[in-house]
Order: structure tokens, then sequence, then C-alpha cells
């Protein structure tokens, strides 16, 4: 039986190198303390402290009640599958501070700017007020259009970053890492064309009691959490080279980020796992289609998201799935036009897609569905899918060359080549890899 390994992308993404932006830039610096605000039926309520920079040219707008805003999202990486467990509303601001520890010079410009090459610290209890958190759909994450939160209070967990104690249960998720992440958006930021750098994240750990969270690790600035899991797939700091990551740009309207995954099950058949995160596009997604070569088949159709709350007037109704000989698919419930409050993939936010099949990973092609209309209606990139296996294609490359027959002689020669399951490596492998490498099957 041929060992499934996949290799990890050839993009390589983290925290980007510190360099002055032209305009206002803000950023997501570092996870403070965590506000711990006690739960109601069994979820949980918190706020995340922040250190925020200006890395731009120019000073940053800073509205108290406005101006910037910081989604906050939870997630849990346990049994090799990253999942989004948490949301929040957004952090808005009040008056900024002007001091250092950004790596650049201060202009202790403060007040209702964060000056250029400034930093701002913020509590966690002072941002988890109800009356300073902003409804994300008063946001427009891709102009930087930005709604003042209502002045409205609630129980321990209304409008905060909910989380339910099952999933930080250690007694139920043994072995789980968690992670928190933040994504701005600032009214001057994204018209400067400096958003795509707003989401950071870092790894958090629960402690003993009353489910406190504290910060652990380094901050990923710059980086969005889905990349966590890649680089914490097999434990702290070990990254696991079968997720590949890469960036998804919708043409004058918004990035979004895909992971994906693919590992062979015992017993036979392969788990093909798939995430999406949206950065900022404000037309949200509505769809996920993983195109199918004839005779494939697929079982397991599965979906996971994460649910608005406080207010917000989104629908929380899961995506429908569906599967036939040309595709598997997941939709939005409703489309835009019979309900604009359906549930979508909407900014900051991470939705998983997965499925089993008997057939191996292949080069396949997947097309995201834009909920609300525009200029395009789709986006395509390519995945691994699964498809008919061709023991000629040794290395999984979507083609047969010569690379395929070196890389097949090294499995000779170590005892890795058995192709006709004989529980042997022998010279009829050898002699069945021939054929297929010269029929090109």
């Amino acid at each position: 039986m041929r060992l499934l390994v996949l290799t990890a992308s050839s993009f390589t993404f983290s925290s980007p190198a510190l360099a002055q932006s032209t305009g206002p830039d803000v950023r997501f610096q570092n996870v403070g303390d965590i506000a711990n605000f006690g739960a109601v039926g069994g979820i949980r309520g918190y706020s995340l402290g922040v250190e925020t920079c200006n890395i731009g040219s120019s000073d940053l707008r800073w509205t108290n009640l406005n101006t910037p805003v910081l989604a906050m999202n939870a997630y849990q990486l346990h049994e090799g599958r990253l999942l989004q467990i948490g949301m929040g509303w957004c952090r808005t601001s009040c008056c900024a501070s002007a001091s250092t520890g950004c790596g650049l010079s201060c202009n202790s410009h403060g007040g209702d700017v964060l000056g250029v090459g400034c930093r701002n610290v913020s509590s966690g209890s002072f941002g988890g007020m109800h009356s300073r958190l902003a409804a994300r759909s008063g946001v427009n994450a891709f102009t930087g259009e930005i709604s003042s939160p209502t002045n409205q209070s609630g129980n321990a967990i209304f409008r905060r970053l909910q989380i339910h104690e099952t999933d930080l249960d250690p007694a139920l998720n043994s072995g789980a890492l968690y992670f928190a992440e933040g994504v701005y958006v600032g009214s001057d930021d994204a018209p400067a064309g400096n958003s795509l750098n707003n989401a950071s994240h870092k790894r958090i750990e629960v402690s003993p009691g009353e489910y406190g969270l504290l910060s652990a690790g380094a901050m990923e600035v710059g980086v969005p959490c889905i990349r966590a899991w890649h680089d914490h797939g097999l434990g702290v700091g070990k990254a696991d080279p079968r997720v590949e990551v890469q960036v998804v740009d919708v043409p004058g309207e918004g990035r979004y980020w895909v992971a994906t995954k693919v590992t062979e099950v015992d017993g036979g058949g392969f788990l093909y796992d798939y995430a999406v995160f949206n950065l900022n596009s404000d037309r949200a997604a509505g769809s996920l289609s993983i195109a199918l070569p004839a005779g494939v088949s697929v079982s397991g159709v599965s979906f996971h998201d994460v649910e608005y709350h406080s207010g917000e007037p989104y629908d929380n109704t899961d995506w429908i799935s569906s599967a036939d000989s040309q595709s598997v698919m997941w939709r939005s419930p409703e489309t835009f036009a019979e309900n604009p409050n359906s549930n979508a993939l909407r900014w900051g936010t991470m939705y998983n897609f997965w499925f089993t099949s008997l057939d191996g990973p292949r080069p396949g092609t997947a097309t995201l569905g834009l909920f609300t209309p525009g200029s395009s209606a789709t986006v395509s990139f390519p995945v691994p899918a699964p498809g008919p296996l061709c023991i000629a294609d040794w290395n999984f490359s979507g083609g047969i060359d010569s690379q395929d027959f070196f890389d097949f002689i090294g499995s000779f020669f170590v005892g890795e080549a058995d192709i006709n399951d004989s529980g042997l490596t022998d010279s009829q492998d050898f002699f069945d890899f021939l054929v297929a490498f010269f029929a090109t099957c």
C-alpha cells in the first residue's frame, strides 16, 4: 500500500517584516490580558486586551466609539482539524495613547489619532464593556465604513467573545490547542490600501478553574489564525506538512485565505479537509464547490461554522450540502435575493468543509461563490481533490514524467513500492510500474 504524503504549499506565510506603509496602517500587535466575564447557559464571555500599532506614514484616525474596530475570534486545533469556536462583536476605540513599542519612531501624536509609529494599549475589561462593542453587521471591512455601537447592556456574554465551555473543557478536548485572533478595520486604513495585514493571532491556554484564558507563545502579526493549522498541526511549533495554505483574492473586492489537508484513513480511503477564512470581503461567500472527475464518489459530507449572537441579524442555519457525479457543494440556505441575512461566510470568519472518498488526491479545482451580487459571481482556485489513481504518477503531481520514475526507484530500493498489495516490494511491482509509466495510465 502506498503511503500518501502531501508536501506543504510552495507559498510560505509569516509575520510580515516591519516596514512603514504609505498612509495610515493599523496593526494588531499583541494580545494582552483576556477578560473573563463569566458564563450563561454553558457559554463563556471574554474580551481581548490589545496592543495596537500604526505602522503607516500618516496618523491613524482614532475616534471614540468608532474607528478602528477589532473583531474578536477564538479557535481550537484538535484531532487534526482547526475550527473557529468563538466569535465576538467588535471592540471600538476611545482615545489613543502614544507610546513606543512598535519598532518605529513614535511621533507622540495621540487622542483622536494614533500617531505614526505609535502604540496604544487597552485592557480586556475596558474593551469588553457592552457600550463599546459594535456589531459586525455595521462594518464594511473592504471600504472601512463603520457604524458606532448602540448603548445597550446585557448579561455576562452579551456581545462579547462567546465560547462554549464544552469546547474548553480539558477532559473533553485532550491535547487541544487554542488561539485568539483579532481582525482590525479602520475607516482610513482600508481606503489607504492597508487592510490586508489587519488579522493577527496568538496561541492561548485554558487555565484551571473558571475557564480563564492566558496568552502563550509569540504573536503572529499580520497573519490570520488559519495559518496555525499548518504551523502547529502536529503540536506546539510542529508544522503539519499536509496542510497547504493559500491566499485567494476577489479582484477589486476582498481577500480570502484557504487551507487544505488530505489524510489517509485507517482501513482505506482519504479524508479531505478544507477551511476558508474571509479576511475582508464585504460581498461574503455563499457557496463552495469541489469539482469531481467522472467515477469518483464521496461520503460523509460535513460542515462547521460559528454562531452570530447578541442581536446580529444574520441567520445561523447550517449550509446545505450535496454531492453528485460532477461536484460536492455546500451553499447558504438561501440566496441573497431570498434573504440578505442568510448564513454567509462574512468578513473576519472561518468555515470548515470536509468529506471522505476512496480515491486519492489529485490536483483539483474549488469554486467559491460570492453571496452578494457584484461584478464577478465566483472565484476559482486549485485544491487537492479525489481522482482516479494512476500508479505511474508516483509523486501526485498530476502528470507523469521522469521525476515520477526517480521517485519510484527511491521507494523501490527501500522496500516501499508494493504496488500490487502483495505484501512485498519485488520485481513484479517494478514491472507493473513500468507498464503504467509507458502507457501513461
